[in-house]
């Protein structure tokens, strides 16, 4: 017997309520879902439009850059006529026009070892979005140290990658994935990349973020990173391994897992 399809309704969500994974009550979990995104750049403005379009009920953005002309190839929040406006507060009104419905914060300002704590401690989730190994480095080790679960990911040229760190269940840490990375200070600058790249990432970002709220955290991409070709999709999605370092330098002081061997 085929599964009854509910009747159409003209409503913001009524196309995901209608899913059967998905549904009313699940759609009411994300209202209360509080998600703090470091960065309003290429892969964070397909992910802010699907947190925001998906429900997802408070949002803290943290920006402080302002609009380039270089943004504008694979920055779909963005338009031409906000080039050298505040990046920050173009996303808020696109947002805002696209969801009025969500409680929307901005912080202009680039987050630090000194303003780490105030500006993450009260959500629940984040989105790692550093602007250097160094930033990534320290929101890696904050989440970790307060238990705060994470996603990380990026993209360039046509590839790009996706991962959650859940420091609860003592997941690989962004140090584990990363080891020559974590310990690199210096910026690389810009890379070539293009929005199919960004956009696909930005995708598989969200959805780590409405696996958590919807209730599906068992299907969180964790201890390995899901990775793509997004070139005329020349490749295959695959899946690279990545274990919990018994002896990351990082993870390793705030987790308590016994292990053996070497």
């Amino acid at each position: 017997m085929e599964p009854q399809i509910p009747s159409f309704e003209d409503t913001r969500y009524n196309r995901q309520l209608m899913m059967p994974e998905w549904g009313a009550k699940r759609q009411d979990l994300l209202k209360s879902a509080r998600v703090a995104v470091i960065g309003a750049g290429g892969v964070k403005s397909t992910l802010l439009m699907a947190l925001v379009a998906g429900g997802v009920g408070n949002i803290r953005i943290i920006e402080f850059d302002h609009l380039e002309l270089s943004n504008l190839n694979r920055q779909i929040l963005y338009r031409t006529s906000g080039i050298g406006q505040s990046k920050g507060q173009l996303a808020i009104a696109t947002l805002k026009d696209l969801n009025p419905e969500i409680n929307l914060e901005l912080i202009e300002d680039k987050i630090s070892e000194y303003n780490i704590s105030d500006l993450l401690n009260s959500w629940d989730f984040i989105v790692e979005g550093g602007d250097s190994p160094a930033g990534r480095n320290l929101v890696n080790d904050y989440c970790l140290q307060t238990k705060k679960p994470f996603v990380h990911t990026s993209a360039q040229y046509n590839y790009g990658y996706a991962f959650s760190v859940v420091p609860e269940w003592q997941t690989a840490c962004f140090a584990c994935y990363f080891p020559n990375d974590h310990t690199r200070e210096i910026n690389t600058g810009p890379v070539p990349v293009s929005v199919l790249a960004t956009s696909i990432a930005g995708s598989l970002g969200a959805a780590e973020i409405f696996k958590w709220f919807l209730g599906y955290k068992n299907n969180l991409i964790i201890n390995k990173k899901l990775c793509f070709s997004s070139l005329l999709l020349s490749g295959e999605f695959q899946y690279e391994e990545t274990q919990c370092n018994p002896h990351c330098e990082v993870c390793s002081k705030y987790y308590t897992k016994k292990f053996e061997g070497g």
